[in-house]
């Protein structure tokens, strides 16, 4: 196994977190109470596979528990977990040795790492200075644009997240994420619009 593969315990979710991300989820089954229970030593990571349409996709997210929100004396609880990698899931065992949870082998993906592309860049910091000046907030002290931190500024849908994943090339994501900016300034110019409509009566 490489340096990049690891066995982890498997938490199958319709929810796709980028490293950073965090969700609130509530947990109640006794197979992740004591996943969770788990969790709470330093260090621990699970992966939630993707699911969609009750199918276990190839590729989701290496999580960590970032909080323990509230707890009953049955065990039920709600949490809070972020976002550690990207992972593609090679093997999936129905239960993990000695565990009520599933789980198996990941690779862990590489960061996309900085986007390269001057007409995306461009877009961003055109958007930014028109209609959000807050749109990169996270990565303003970086000086520089990472895929990551432009993924979650757009606040994508987890199905939207995957889809980009999923991509083969640099030059497809870009096209996507050329889109998704391009369908932003048209949202806010129609709501600059109706406002000065209403500023008008």
């Amino acid at each position: 196994m490489s340096h990049n593969q690891y066995i982890l315990p498997y938490f199958p979710l319709g929810v796709f977190l980028l490293p950073g991300e965090d969700i609130p989820l509530r947990i109640f089954e006794p197979r992740y109470i004591q996943l969770i229970d788990e969790s709470r030593e330093p260090g621990y990571t699970f992966a939630i596979p993707f699911v969609i349409d009750d199918q276990i996709q190839d590729f989701g997210c290496e999580v960590k528990l970032q909080q323990v929100v509230a707890e009953n004396p049955s065990g039920r609880m709600v949490v809070t977990i972020e976002g550690v990698s990207l992972v593609k899931i090679q093997s999936f065992d129905q239960k993990l040795e000695d565990k009520l949870y599933a789980g198996g082998e990941v690779m862990i993906l590489p960061d996309p790492g900085i986007i390269k592309n001057r007409a995306l860049i461009d877009l961003v910091m055109d958007y930014t200075e028109h209609f959000d000046n807050t749109f990169l907030d996270s990565s303003d002290e970086k000086q520089v644009l990472n895929f990551y931190d432009l993924l979650v500024a757009l606040n994508l849908t987890s199905e939207e997240k995957f889809k980009f994943i999923m991509m083969n090339n640099s030059q497809q994501k870009e096209q996507f994420l050329i889109k998704q900016i391009n369908y932003l300034k048209l949202i806010r110019n129609q709501e600059q619009m109706l406002g000065n409509e209403f500023g008008l009566n």
